[in-house]
């Protein structure tokens, strides 16, 4: 409750300059300003029943949740560029005509970025002390589908059935597969079937598992096509996937436990953790595993991927791809899916293709 309040005394503020600004600089969009403000904070009203879980709260959620988010990032952003307009003097009126055209183009194509295309992200990530067996192993890894009421069974499909033509070994599914709700568990199940039978199909827990019912989720996972691993390990063709639960845990039960996730381990076996929240890679790292597979951060849903810039990245460590530090590596999958709003601008929804290679030996020159 307090932290609604905290953000509903932030938004108001920004939704009041934001009105009051529109209608002054473009006064014959007056009817606009007006329909959007009131759709932009019809949410506010529903906040309450949002986690019964009933068909009424799952239309509500779905419906005037991303109208709610976008306007709310919108006037955030909006009064921003006011501020930075009055500071430096440039005429109001003009500058708001171009950040408002300029922003419904962004918009528009972080929607089509969203919901059309698919990138695969090839990484090769050589690792030290790896079996000669397993050089050349491939992880497909989806993470954060956010499956809900409007995500389309068709887009489900067609990611399964592109991952399965990449004929991985293994594929790891990175969290966040349901928006909270298990009740869309059966809906994430179809669209496994697009993938090949007999490659392993494993998944964690994320933290929107944990928003919404834990046990009721791992209840209606086991026994089917996705392998749930919380605080567990599996051999999978000599590699160990230690899979912990997620940070978001409530029930202490459910709270990651990478001693649990390890303990079973083959030593022939090579471990690799998988978790949903990048913060696992110091958990790992302690228990000195050279490779953590992660998601969690969309990437932002904004950013410029071939520089590595996520907005993300403005408010965690590690947001996107890998990273090394000392001789342990972090891969973060920036998400096949979305959370509320279907925008993704620059950080197309991703599968990513994890090859793994042996470190070749250094040659050292015989002394004279």
């Amino acid at each position: 409750m307090r932290f609604l309040l905290a953000i509903i005394a932030i938004f108001v503020p920004l939704n009041v300059i934001t009105y009051r600004a529109l209608v002054a600089l473009h006064p014959r969009r007056r009817p606009f300003a007006i329909t959007l403000t009131i759709i932009g904070n019809a949410m506010w009203l529903f906040f309450p029943m949002l986690n019964m879980r009933t068909d009424l709260s799952r239309f509500i959620r779905a419906t005037l949740g991303p109208p709610w988010f976008a306007w709310q990032c919108f006037t955030f952003l909006y009064c921003a560029f006011l501020l930075i307009v009055f500071i430096t003097r440039v005429p109001m009126k003009w500058a708001s005509r171009v950040f408002i055209v300029a922003g419904a183009i962004g918009f528009v194509a972080g929607v089509i970025e969203c919901l059309v295309p698919l990138y695969i992200d090839r990484v090769p990530v050589t690792l030290a002390n790896l079996p000669p067996q397993l050089d050349g192993a491939r992880i497909a890894v989806i993470g954060d589908l956010h499956v809900g009421l409007f995500s389309r069974p068709s887009r489900l499909r067609e990611i399964f059935a592109t991952t399965s033509a990449l004929h991985p070994d293994v594929v790891v599914i990175a969290g966040d597969s349901i928006d909270d709700d298990p009740h869309f568990i059966p809906k994430l199940l179809a669209g496994t079937t697009a993938l090949d039978p007999s490659i392993p199909l494993l998944a964690v827990l994320g933290n929107h598992e944990m928003y919404g019912a834990p046990l009721e989720a791992i209840a209606r996972l086991r026994g089917s096509r996705i392998h749930l691993l919380v605080n567990q390990g599996e051999n999978v063709r000599g590699l160990w996937f230690a899979g912990l639960s997620d940070y978001a845990a409530r029930d202490a039960s459910l709270r990651p436990n990478i001693v649990a996730a390890l303990a079973g381990r083959p030593p022939a076996a090579y471990p690799i953790v998988i978790a949903h929240q990048p913060k696992a890679f110091d958990d790992a790292r302690a228990q000195h595993v050279a490779l953590t597979i992660c998601a969690h951060t969309h990437g932002g849903q904004l950013g410029i991927r071939p520089l590595r810039w996520t907005l993300a990245g403005l408010f965690l460590r590690y947001s996107i791809g890998l990273y090394r530090v000392g001789d342990a590596q972090l891969y973060v999958h920036t998400g096949a899916g979305y959370w509320l709003l279907p925008f993704r601008l620059g950080i197309t929804p991703e599968i990513s293709l994890i090859q793994l290679r042996a470190a070749t030996p250094r040659r050292t020159s015989p002394r004279p």
